[in-house]
C-alpha cells in the first residue's frame, strides 16, 4: 500500500506598506506686462498733380496705446497639513449642599417663683342643738 504524505515547505511573507507620496505641482501665476503695440489710423488721402490737380495722399499715422499681457510665473506651493491634538483639561467641579446653621437670639428670661399666702377667711359658727 502506498501512502502519500504532504510536504511541507517554508517561504517567506511577503507584507504590504502603505505609502504616502507628497507631489508639488506648480500654479501658473499670472504677471501683466506693458506692451507697446503701434495702432494704423487710416486718414483720408490728398491727391497731387502737377498741373492744377490736388490729390490727396493718406499719411499712416502711429498712435501709442498701452496693452496688458498676462505672463505666468511658476512659484513654489506651499502645504499645509492639518494636525489634530487632543488635549484633556481638567474642570473644576463644585457641588451644591444646602447647610442649616444655628441662628443665636438672646431672649430674656422669666423666672416663676412660687409663693405661697395664707389668708384668714372667718367662717360663721353654727352651734346644733338637741331639743327632746
Amino acid at each position: 500500500e502506498v501512502v502519500h504524505v504532504p510536504k511541507i515547505f517554508t517561504q517567506q511573507r511577503q507584507h504590504q506598506q502603505h505609502v504616502e507620496q507628497v507631489v508639488e505641482v506648480p500654479v501658473p501665476m499670472t504677471q501683466e506686462e506693458v506692451v507697446h503695440i503701434p495702432k494704423v489710423i487710416t486718414q483720408q488721402r490728398h491727391f497731387q498733380q502737377q498741373v492744377e490737380q490736388v490729390m490727396e495722399v493718406p499719411v499712416p499715422m502711429t498712435k501709442e496705446e498701452v496693452v496688458h499681457v498676462p505672463t505666468v510665473i511658476t512659484q513654489q506651493r506651499h502645504h499645509q497639513q492639518q494636525v489634530e491634538q487632543v488635549v484633556e483639561v481638567p474642570v473644576p467641579m463644585t457641588q451644591e449642599e444646602v447647610v442649616h446653621v444655628p441662628m443665636i437670639i438672646t431672649q430674656q428670661r422669666q423666672h416663676q417663683q412660687h409663693v405661697e399666702e395664707v389668708v384668714e377667711i372667718p367662717v360663721p359658727m353654727t352651734q346644733e342643738e338637741v331639743v327632746h
